[in-house]
């Protein structure tokens, strides 16, 4: 296989088996934060007993990721099948890849907080900072953004897996389409260099035929000037011209 068909084809397959591995992932995440209860006060009537306080928030049954997928508004993650075609290129010529370019091919839907931003939100973090202390980092941020924008970590989980997605289904379909390429191109090449050494052996045969030729050619005037020469006199130019005869 050429080498470079097979470092691309070695890559997409790392992504698909990145994707198997992040769908069969399990996460658990806390439930929505409840809404804050009235406090019991001295006015209230001698009846009403305080209310009681409210547990900390209880976290939801764990989660494959593709599970969260299916439950979140958008296509499941079987059906993330974007195609590469020439009239849709991702690849700027500068050779940078536009990845917004492969979601949208893919009809991803979009995310009022992506997981770019969540990125983006982690690399503002100490390197140091504990995994657990970042996570409730990104709760506290998603909380707070929950009322304004409706995200949740549900969403965010959901985007990341679909672009996962989205990415390794065209790196697959971009591979297949660069294996068909490459090998119509190495046939293309093969018939051409065959016919190269064919021109070549041509040229070869060309050179030998002349040489031959003009070797025989001058052997052969050689000869028939010998009967120009016997009727000829014996002067300038003849051949049989003596010094007298100059």
């Amino acid at each position: 296989m050429h080498a470079l068909l097979l470092r691309g084809y070695v890559k997409s397959m790392r992504i698909d088996e990145t994707l198997r591995r992040a769908a069969g992932l399990f996460v658990e995440l806390p439930e929505p934060e409840p809404k804050e209860t009235k406090p019991w006060s001295v006015m209230d009537t001698p009846a009403a007993a305080p209310a009681p306080r409210q547990a900390a928030p209880a976290s939801a049954p764990a989660r494959t990721v593709e599970q969260i997928v299916r439950e979140t508004p958008g296509p499941h993650l079987d059906e993330i099948k974007p195609l590469a075609t020439p009239s849709a290129p991702v690849i700027d010529s500068t050779g940078e890849v536009n990845f917004t370019s492969i979601y949208s091919l893919a009809n991803l839907p979009s995310s009022p907080f992506s997981a770019e931003q969540v990125l983006e939100l982690l690399a503002t973090l100490p390197k140091e900072l504990p995994i657990e202390a970042r996570r409730a980092t990104v709760n506290v941020t998603v909380n707070a953004m929950a009322k304004a924008t409706g995200v949740n970590a549900d969403a965010i989980v959901a985007d990341a897996s679909r672009k996962l997605a989205a990415l390794a289904s065209y790196a697959k379909s971009y591979a297949d389409q660069a294996s068909q390429f490459i090998t119509r191109a190495d046939a293309e090449i093969t018939a051409l260099q065959a016919e190269i050494e064919q021109k070549k052996r041509a040229i070869d045969d060309a050179k030998s035929k002349q040489t031959q030729l003009v070797h025989a050619c001058t052997a052969e005037s050689d000869r028939l000037d010998e009967v120009l020469e016997f009727f000829s006199l014996d002067v300038h130019p003849s051949k049989y011209a003596g010094p007298t005869g100059r």
